[in-house]
């Protein structure tokens, strides 16, 4: 079962599932939408639930706990919340939904600029780097460096 809060809020400000209303009024309207094309069965608003528990647990997208219509069949295929997080990530989407986020902390005075964490997981490797690594046992295999 998905936990819908965190452990201990005070030190996990990350919201980990957002009310419907909290997602209509501060996500929805920054979120691209097909222009054609059937509409996600599941909502907008649980298909990016289920993209905050990724990003939140960090675990595969394959992995993700879909919900079951009664018949128990899944409702939606975990590929089907990947696209959605990819084109909404590729578009701009999150970026300015993030972006409206802050700029509502900031004028609600509930944006803390005391503590400011950066993250580098996502900082591309060094180039050349394969040619500094262990080289393989066939030479038919191997590359020079």
């Amino acid at each position: 079962m998905m936990r819908t809060t965190a452990k201990n809020p005070d030190i996990t400000p990350i919201p980990v599932q957002l009310a419907e209303t909290e997602f209509n009024e501060f996500i929805f309207p920054h979120l691209s939408m097909p222009k054609r094309g059937p509409r996600c069965k599941l909502g907008y608003h649980r298909l990016f639930n289920l993209i905050l528990w990724v990003l939140y647990t960090g675990m595969q997208w394959k992995c993700l706990p879909i919900p079951k219509d009664p018949t128990g069949k899944p409702d939606i295929h975990y590929t089907n919340v990947y696209r959605a997080f990819a084109k909404w990530a590729d578009d701009g989407s999150l970026q300015q939904a993030f972006m409206a986020s802050v700029e509502h902390l900031s004028d609600e005075k509930k944006l803390d600029l005391r503590v400011l964490h950066g993250d580098g997981t996502n900082t591309m490797a060094e180039k050349g780097v394969m040619g500094s690594a262990t080289r393989a046992i066939s030479t038919k295999k191997g590359r020079r460096s």
